[in-house]
């Protein structure tokens, strides 16, 4: 048989603390190929659920006419605030050898062009989430090596072209994300943050959304008091918010 849908996800199916038993409707081959996943749509935590250990799977017995089966979550209902999806997640081989003069049934053929076209299937999933240039862009964003592009983070200058801006020395984490303290009028030029009394720190600075560049669009921050520093825009901002980003 053929197939006929380039679905390949069934959900988000929501939690409503009643149901443990959720349908699909695409061809598998064997429960392993399953993959099924939860969101808490609170924390944005996904865990990825276990055959066997978190839910069994039940398979319509021609997959070719009727595609699809059910899993059910083995420690109960999917509670709420909790997101289920399923998808497959194949290996990919491909098993079928057919040998000069041997003879061979045909849904042996059928269910190995089925397998090229779900791995085709699976790895359109991975590129719809990615970043991607879209056609006919052809914009060089390869990363450099690791220890290139260590300490640093992605943008993209003002032509779009892909760029890595050096945190602040010792940087590795985001400490937080504050709206700078000031009127965006076009007219005011100074903006304060919080950040610890110490070393002067290198902030991450935003205007609507937009990256602003050290020296050239805002100068070195000025300690002013307890935690407060001060950063002056070259340029007053017209639009806001003025959003500063912190690293540890």
């Amino acid at each position: 048989m053929t197939i006929s849908s380039t679905n390949r996800v069934a959900g988000p199916f929501i939690g409503n603390g009643t149901t443990a038993t959720f349908p699909f409707a695409f061809k598998v081959f064997d429960a392993s190929d399953l993959a099924v996943a939860t969101l808490q749509t609170a924390s944005g935590v996904i865990v990825e659920l276990v055959l066997d250990a978190d839910f069994s799977a039940a398979l319509n017995v021609n997959q070719d006419a009727t595609p699809g089966g059910s899993i059910t979550l083995l420690a109960g209902n999917l509670a709420a605030g909790l997101e289920l999806s399923i998808t497959t997640d194949m290996a990919e081989l491909q098993g079928v050898d057919l040998t000069n003069g041997g003879g061979f049934y045909p849904d042996v053929l059928n269910d190995a062009l089925d397998t090229v076209v779900i791995l085709i299937q699976q790895l359109q999933l991975q590129m719809g989430r990615a970043i991607r240039a879209a056609f006919p862009d052809d914009s060089n964003m390869q990363l450099p090596s690791p220890a290139q592009r260590a300490g640093k983070l992605l943008m993209f200058d003002g032509s779009g072209n892909l760029q890595l801006v050096p945190l602040a020395p010792g940087s590795s984490s985001v400490l937080g994300t504050q709206n700078g303290a000031g009127l965006v009028n076009g007219i005011n030029k100074d903006f304060t943050f919080q950040a610890a009394a110490g070393l002067t720190p290198t902030p991450i600075v935003y205007v609507g959304g937009i990256f602003q560049t050290p020296v050239t669009d805002y100068g070195v921050p000025v300690y002013v008091a307890g935690t407060t520093w001060k950063i002056t825009f070259v340029n007053a901002p017209a639009n806001g918010p003025v959003t500063v980003l912190l690293f540890a």
